[in-house]
């Protein structure tokens, strides 16, 4: 695909600044096609993912309304595509998202209000490279190398899922809990609460229960 090809696609809830972006894209960045525009994020989630619709390029604002946050959206597309080029945009510090940004899946981060900014960022990921800004060490990767560590990590995360009483078992055990009161807690015989707890260290793919507890109190997010 030649670089005039190139499409965009934009995620913003304010109405006047999608509008502007819009209108004024086209020109400071020649040869871009705005191929779609949403003030959804859930929505942009499935356009990304639909063949039929999915951008070469998203910008995507990462405080979007109530319930929606940019950063869960860009993962929730990375976790599933791999040839998107994501780039987040805000109005306030871009030290305040970067690294959460760049962790999941984006290729870079850019100011709502720097248009020069803007269109140097755009024309990099547009030639398939990364933009930083910053100068500390914020790691952007390209989609593809994100797409495979956010996919792994969900894979891990399913793989490590306990089930609801499993958890339970395993919070009261790390408060220092024994099996007698937690099998009185849960009305069932000390040897039930045994045997849920050590499959429980199956499914962490832990050595001990003492190993299992250490990575389920140290968990990710992702596991609960």
């Amino acid at each position: 695909m030649s670089y005039a090809e190139r499409r965009l696609a934009l995620v913003d809830n304010g109405p006047l600044a999608l509008s502007l972006l819009v209108q004024r894209l086209p020109q400071w960045v020649p040869g871009i096609e705005i191929y779609w525009y949403t003030d959804s994020g859930d929505q942009a989630v499935r356009k990304c993912l639909n063949p039929d619709s999915s951008p070469d390029v998203l910008l995507l604002d990462l405080s979007l309304r109530e319930g929606e946050s940019g950063v869960k959206i860009c993962r929730s597309i990375r976790a599933d595509d791999d040839s998107v080029w994501i780039l987040g945009m805000t109005s306030y510090s871009l030290h305040h998202y970067a690294n959460d940004l760049a962790e999941a899946g984006a290729q870079g981060i850019v100011s709502k209000g720097d248009p020069k900014m803007l269109a140097l960022a755009i024309n990099t990921v547009c030639h398939q490279r990364v933009f930083n800004p910053l100068e500390e060490t914020t790691l952007f990767q390209p989609p593809t190398s994100a797409h495979k560590r956010i996919a792994e990590q969900r894979k891990e995360s399913k793989r490590m899922r306990l089930s609801p009483q499993e958890e339970r078992i395993f919070e009261l055990l790390s408060q220092g809990y024994d099996y007698a009161t937690i099998a009185s807690e849960f009305g069932v015989r000390q040897s039930s609460i045994r045997t849920q707890a050590h499959r429980a260290v199956r499914k962490l793919e832990a050595t001990t229960l003492a190993h299992a507890l250490v990575l389920w109190v140290t968990r990710d997010e992702d596991w609960r």
